[in-house]
């Protein structure tokens, strides 16, 4: 199993502890504390993030992913109204601790790319206005929504359709999309189900609005994927906070990843497959695991050996491995590490990630080589490339190139292996 990441909840009584037991049920390894314990706690241990249900009595650290919950006024990444639902709380957890790390990833191969002599492209400033998305009929709700994020200075486009909302969202970026939930509530949760398992639209919030003081579906809207559930009479200036919050996030991913696309410069790429060369990413890499170490995260390695079938002439084989390399690099996050290292061997380097989740990447780069046949001399006799991989994790104080080595190691002669540090 992957190290569970540790959260500290900030309260105290039952509400703190009924969280706290939430939230380990969603796979946090939770603590419970404040006052004088909280100080201690902190010098203690290094945790992944914080919950905070009221203010903490001493100041957080700089880098600790911090939710706060409710109104009390303390510094934090993200703000969520109370009652919070678990799901809620667990989703944007991860979705900040998850924008952390690429935005620390960002500014890491930045440096590395300037250290070695290399001018990027800045990328521009891009939209200066956030752009909503409302799908839903035009009825009053709309209309207070629409004048209250028009004075935020927020474009709000409507689709009064399913049909019509899909196509907008096909054809360009929207920073949120609020889905009214009156009077079909179940038609709003799949859409926020649709968002989740379009990889486009994963990571572009899903607000509902409702006309109810309780949303009684509010379990189902969260596990379908919601971000948050607003009431169509909130607070005009509260209701717009809640999107801005949301949509900048989201424009905060997009410039990172802009940002990562700069840095793939010709200099430092396999000319023929797009992946990182083994020069740069062992240096890259060493800088990704300072970083984690910083963080306190764990970092795995997928390492990778393909092997074309004897019967393949050379030509053949070069181009079944380059058209395999270059779809690796769709099989991983914007923060990820791909390398070419040599010219059968690849591998994927993960940061703030454990072996389990790696095998699971490893796993789908498996299965698309499994099921991709080649083109050989003969057209009527396609061939596949058989893919070994080893997933490992970082062992503390271990550098980049004792990784690597370790993780082709861990391939052997005995095909798909598996070894974590």
């Amino acid at each position: 199993m992957g190290r569970a990441a540790d959260l500290l909840i900030i309260g105290a009584g039952d509400a703190a502890a009924e969280m706290a037991a939430d939230l380990a049920g969603l796979g946090f390894s939770t603590h419970v504390c404040n006052g004088e314990a909280l100080q201690r706690a902190l010098e203690r241990q290094r945790f992944d993030a914080a919950v905070s249900l009221e203010a903490p009595s001493v100041e957080l650290p700089e880098r600790l992913t911090h939710i706060a919950v409710g109104d009390h006024d303390t510094p934090a990444s993200a703000r969520l109204v109370d009652p919070a639902h678990p799901i809620q709380i667990a989703a944007r957890l991860r979705a900040v601790m998850r924008l952390d790390v690429l935005e620390d990833t960002a500014q890491a191969r930045v440096a590395d790319v300037e250290a070695a002599g290399l001018t990027r492209l800045e990328t521009g400033p891009g939209r200066t206005e956030s752009t909503l998305l409302y799908i839903g009929g035009p009825d009053p709700v709309f209309m207070r929504l629409n004048a209250a994020m028009e004075n935020a200075g927020i474009e709000v486009i409507a689709a009064f359709t399913t049909f019509n909302a899909f196509d907008y969202l096909h054809e360009r970026a929207f920073d949120a999309v609020v889905v009214n939930a009156e009077p079909d509530p179940d038609l709003a949760h799949t859409v926020c189900s649709a968002m989740r398992r379009n990889t486009r639209l994963y990571h572009t919030p899903a607000l509902l609005l409702t006309n109810k003081e309780l949303y009684p579906a509010a379990d189902e809207a969260f596990a379908r994927g919601a971000s948050d559930i607003l009431h169509a009479d909130a607070d005009p200036e509260a209701l717009c906070e809640r999107v801005a919050a949301l949509a900048e996030e989201r424009r905060r991913r997009r410039r990172a990843k802009a940002t990562l696309e700069t840095c793939r410069l010709s200099a430092l790429l396999d000319e023929s497959t797009g992946l990182f060369e083994p020069g740069f990413a062992r240096r890259h890499l060493d800088t990704l695991i300072a970083r984690n170490e910083e963080r306190n995260g764990s970092l795995a390695l997928v390492a990778l050996r393909a092997a074309t079938p004897v019967e393949a002439d050379d030509a053949h084989a070069d181009s079944a491995l380059v058209q395999f390399a270059s779809m690796l690099r769709h099989c991983v996050r914007a923060e990820d590490l791909a390398v070419r290292a040599d010219r059968n061997a690849f591998y994927l380097a993960l940061p703030a990630t454990g072996a389990e989740e790696a095998e699971t990447v490893a796993a789908r780069v498996s299965a698309i080589a499994e099921c991709t046949a080649y083109e050989s001399g003969d057209p009527l006799k396609p061939f596949r490339i058989d893919v070994r991989r080893a997933v490992v994790e970082r062992d503390r104080n271990e550098c980049a190139d004792a990784l690597v080595r370790r993780a082709f190691a861990a391939i052997g002669d005995g095909g798909v292996n598996r070894a974590t540090g």
